[in-house]
């Protein structure tokens, strides 16, 4: 692997305040934080600003705590942290999806501190399949739009929001391209997890000219002959990012995954129609569904079940952050139709701290030995 690469992609969403104030400056448009797993990206766009990705950080927690219980998300807390300690104050606004119980709270909690010029809420429909949900959404995407006109003094065209869609698309599209470079054995996870990392948090044009030159990279590298052990990254997010480092150690490859950082994200491209509000609420509800979400026609487990068999993968690693209640109570039930289909099935626990890595290094281990024998 080319560290080069992967310092490249790092810098992008671990230090984003450079190049956003450089942005700014240039071009005097405002920059809106969307927290995962869902953000109005093209909305955003649309309304002449920039979307940043909040992925969170391995900040220790001391001001976060004045608000938030130690049983709170890592996710949920770190971006209180970092908030609390000025350290995202290069943003105009944030947008808080409505996905769980710590969502909600973080977004009442921002709201009434004010850092902010905006600080709205975000609320994608937890049914898939029902046609009220299009109704729903088509409504709540307006109200944003609208929210997001007062902010930038631009309301989102029709015209405009079509243009920003299939920005998104080219570089999602560039993102799908890499990952098949992953799964052939040209690209290594890491360098792929990072690049949608800087995808989802950097500027559009900038991530896809800088996927475009390594995957002309990419194309002169040799795959490797080595055995390894395909598997399948299910659950919320890959976090740390280090944790890929472990795993491709201990002799494992991802050949497949259901993550927010990674295939759910870059599966998400929006089908243009003739009504690009609708056409982004039909992209939102095809979405792999995370924890929480209802699927009357396919529960979660039978979502990870079916690309562990077209992958052809041996196993499946379930990432769970700690404290995350949705995925806590999800992760017992995949387990067990996993179990059924004779899918061996690892769960690791971790947080957005590295220090949460050392203790997973054994059992990562010995589920790749189990898993060679």
């Amino acid at each position: 692997m080319n560290e080069n690469w992967v310092k490249k992609f790092d810098g992008i969403w671990r230090e984003p305040k450079k190049w956003v104030e450089k942005l700014k400056k240039e071009t005097g448009k405002k920059v809106i934080g969307w927290a995962i797993p869902d953000g109005p990206e093209e909305l955003i766009l649309a309304s002449s600003a920039y979307p940043l990705g909040l992925l969170g950080a391995g900040t220790a927690f001391s001001l976060a705590e004045a608000h938030f219980q130690g049983f709170a998300c890592s996710y949920s807390r770190t971006l209180l942290e970092q908030i609390k300690r000025g350290e995202l104050n290069y943003l105009d606004g944030v947008i808080f999806p409505h996905t769980c119980d710590a969502m909600r709270a973080l977004d009442l909690v921002v709201k009434e501190m004010e850092p902010f010029k905006l600080v709205e809420s975000y609320r994608p429909p937890r049914v898939r399949d029902n046609a009220s949900a299009v109704k729903y959404f088509s409504q709540e995407l307006e109200r944003v739009r609208e929210k997001l006109g007062k902010l930038t003094g631009h309301y989102a065209k029709g015209e405009e929001l079509e243009q920003a869609i299939e920005q998104v698309n080219e570089v999602k599209e560039l993102l799908k391209q890499v990952k098949k470079e992953m799964v052939s054995g040209k690209v290594r996870a890491r360098e792929f997890f990072s690049l949608v990392q800087a995808g989802m948090v950097g500027d559009k044009k900038e991530v896809g000219a800088l996927a475009i030159k390594f995957l002309e990279e990419v194309k002169a590298r040799k795959g490797t002959n080595q055995k390894k052990l395909k598997i399948v990254l299910a659950g919320k997010v890959l976090e740390p990012i280090e944790m890929i480092d472990e795993l491709e150690q201990a002799g494992f490859q991802v050949v497949e995954d259901l993550l927010v950082n990674g295939s759910r994200y870059i599966e998400s491209q929006v089908e243009l129609g003739s009504e690009p509000i609708k056409d982004l609420v039909y992209a939102q509800l095809n979405k792999i569904p995370i924890a929480g979400v209802y699927d009357s026609k396919k529960s979660r487990a039978q979502w990870v079940i079916q690309r562990v068999k077209e992958s052809q993968a041996e196993a499946v690693i379930y990432l769970v952050q700690k404290f995350c209640e949705p995925y806590e109570l999800e992760v017992v039930g995949v387990e067990e139709e996993l179990n059924k289909e004779g899918i061996k099935v690892l769960r690791l626990e971790s947080d957005y701290q590295t220090s949460s890595l050392p203790p997973l290094r054994t059992r990562i281990d010995a589920f790749a030995e189990m898993l060679g024998n």
